[in-house]
């Protein structure tokens, strides 16, 4: 019993020490309404699962929302196996994706229907926050399951991704690492500055 209770533990300690977590602060128009949690860890030498949670409140002029996004993603010998995506507005959830690799295969649900996608993915938005690449050309947007274009400029050091959907973000990296993001909406552009 004392045996296996330290294993324990010391799986739990290995387990913390191969997390990795990235915070932004989220504002708009310099008011700042919420903060972006990304983590990634390391399970076992095959599996590596991230997490995502954004949670930000705007109460002034037009804009008065309480939204939360919640993202899952799961990768199993560098491939993505599954991904859980929920997004809500004042406790509501408006929109929804999940999305599971099944003989090579990805079967999608969400608040748009179903679909199946035929590629395996073996990079995805998630990823980017821990490993941004400059060499393709495209990525797997886990929240609506389809693949955005990569536009780079290595002058002004920047990711820029065109979502399906007309959603448009850039990403700034400095030293490797994404110290900001734009994420550009219709009325606004919402800023994330990376704070650890």
């Amino acid at each position: 019993m004392r045996t296996f209770i330290l294993t324990l533990i010391c799986t739990a300690i290995v387990n913390l020490a191969l997390a990795e977590e990235i915070v932004f602060e989220m504002s708009v128009w310099g008011y700042k309404f919420g903060t972006m949690v990304v983590t990634k860890t390391q399970l076992n030498d095959s599996t590596e699962v991230y997490t995502l949670h954004a949670k930000g409140k705007t109460d002034f002029l037009w804009m008065q929302r309480e939204e939360e996004s919640l993202f899952e993603v799961r990768y199993i010998n560098g491939t993505l196996r599954n991904s859980d995506y929920t997004y809500k507005n004042k406790g509501e959830k408006e929109k929804w994706s999940t999305m599971e690799l099944r003989d090579g295969k990805y079967y999608i649900n969400s608040n748009d229907g179903s679909k199946i996608l035929s590629v395996a993915a073996d990079y995805s938005l998630i990823k980017l926050y821990f490993e941004p690449e400059w060499n393709r050309d495209q990525v797997l947007c886990e929240e609506d399951c389809s693949y955005a274009d990569l536009i780079r400029d290595e002058k002004e050091k920047t990711l820029k991704v065109m979502c399906k959907d007309g959603s448009k973000s850039t990403y700034h990296l400095e030293n490797g690492k994404i110290t900001a993001m734009d994420i550009h909406l219709a009325v606004a552009t919402v800023k994330l500055t990376r704070i650890s």
